[in-house]
């Protein structure tokens, strides 16, 4: 019976961990701001970073779509490529503003007036992470 509780304390504390650590990695996430990047772009050059922005503006005419942080600074994405197109047309039907996404970009360099110049890889709704994953 000892070695059951044993077993049974072993995976409670594992799990913790794992809870514990995946936290920490999403405020890690949280904790990154678009004035961030400009600051230290040396360091976030080429890399592919994953963070919550809301939603500002899609501009179906000239192929843009804008999204901001919580310190209210934009990022402006060019989605006029077919490939990415292609792969974020699920994600542009039910795309709303004002909406919370984990928005994913590879950072490219600074503009002339201090704007991220990056290329967007995906994004996804916020909410979705409240959601339970099928058969879990």
């Amino acid at each position: 019976m000892s070695s059951m509780k044993t077993i049974i304390l072993i995976i409670v504390l594992f799990s913790s961990i794992y809870c514990y650590s995946q936290d920490l990695n999403q405020n890690a996430a949280e904790n990154i701001f678009l004035d961030k990047i400009v600051k230290n772009i040396n360091s976030y050059k080429a890399k592919t970073i994953t963070i919550p922005l809301r939603l500002k503006y899609v501009d179906k005419i000239f192929e843009k779509i804008i999204f901001y942080d919580k310190k209210n600074h934009d990022i402006e994405f060019d989605i006029s490529d077919r490939f990415l197109k292609k792969r974020i047309a699920p994600d542009m039907i039910n795309i709303h503003e004002g909406m919370d996404y984990h928005v994913t970009f590879v950072v490219q360099n600074i503009g002339n007036l201090g704007q991220i110049i990056a290329e967007l890889k995906g994004f996804k709704p916020v909410i979705l992470d409240s959601v339970p994953e099928k058969g879990k």
